[in-house]
């Protein structure tokens, strides 16, 4: 086994009511060459088809449970409560890995480095089409001053077992925009480390169910209040407006040319 190798990394998928997409989800993850994964499912009680594709691979999946719960971030907390990996990496019931050597080419794009936490590029896709979104190492100052957490994507960012610790998980008060927070609270303590490795991470699903949708306003309205908590609003208008223009603008100019496109056959 290569040093590398030793890197436990731990996937976790929350669900509810997820039978429509749960089992392309878990095939990515299972399928993945990386000897060294943990895989944890927090169901939330669903009332749908969802245990019985759990149940189908419940064989080669470590944990898993189904209660209620108040919502996905309290079932995330119960699924970091349960990792065991090095690093933990939370993909959505309805995202995939991009394919089946993803974790075991981010394991040794970081060698025998040991940030706090790491993230890749994410690729959206909708039905036939998708976009490949390249994305950058950004400090908290950065994150916090671009208003959105679009430059460290929740669904490729892996924590460090060690800084989820110090963290104490998702803040589940929030009910919809808690992964900003917890992702700022990351980049934000004192001494912790971070980059981003230039690999395509997973692919996030765009449909007509997909949470962010349903719920844009709700998102929009508790960002507003992690941005008043951290400071935003008391930072100096020019710096806002320097950071926020600076950064969308190089955002864009990576991804030039990355438009949605056919998938291939």
């Amino acid at each position: 086994m290569r040093q590398t190798d030793s890197l436990k990394i731990t996937i976790v998928t929350v669900c509810r009511n997820s039978e429509a997409f749960l089992a392309e989800t878990i095939k990515s993850i299972l399928g993945q060459t990386y000897p060294n994964l943990e895989y944890i499912i927090i169901d939330g009680a669903s009332t749908d088809g969802t245990l019985a594709i759990i149940k189908q691979y419940e064989s080669e999946i470590d944990a898993w449970l189904s209660e209620p719960d108040t919502g996905m971030y309290e079932a995330m907390n119960k699924g970091l409560h349960l990792a065991t990996g090095d690093y933990i990496l939370m993909l959505n019931s309805d995202d995939l890995l991009t394919s089946n050597d993803t974790i075991e080419k981010a394991v040794t794009l970081i060698g025998n480095e040991r940030p706090d936490y790491f993230y890749g590029n994410i690729i959206k896709f909708q039905d036939d089409k998708y976009r490949k979104v390249k994305l950058f190492t950004v400090t908290f100052d950065q994150l916090l001053l671009s208003t959105h957490g679009t430059f460290v994507s929740h669904p490729c960012f892996f924590v460090s077992a060690k800084l989820n610790n110090i963290l104490g998980g998702y803040n589940s008060t929030y009910k919809y925009a808690s992964d900003y927070d917890y992702i700022l609270r990351a980049l934000a303590i004192p001494g912790s480390s971070g980059k981003h490795i230039n690999l395509f991470i997973s692919k996030f699903r765009l449909h007509d169910n997909n949470s962010y949708n349903t719920v844009k306003w709700k998102i929009n309205e508790e960002r507003e209040k992690i941005l008043t908590q951290y400071g935003f609003y008391q930072q100096p208008r020019l710096k806002r407006v320097l950071f926020y223009c600076t950064l969308w603008i190089y955002y864009k100019i990576i991804n030039l040319g990355n438009n949605y496109k056919s998938l291939p056959v």
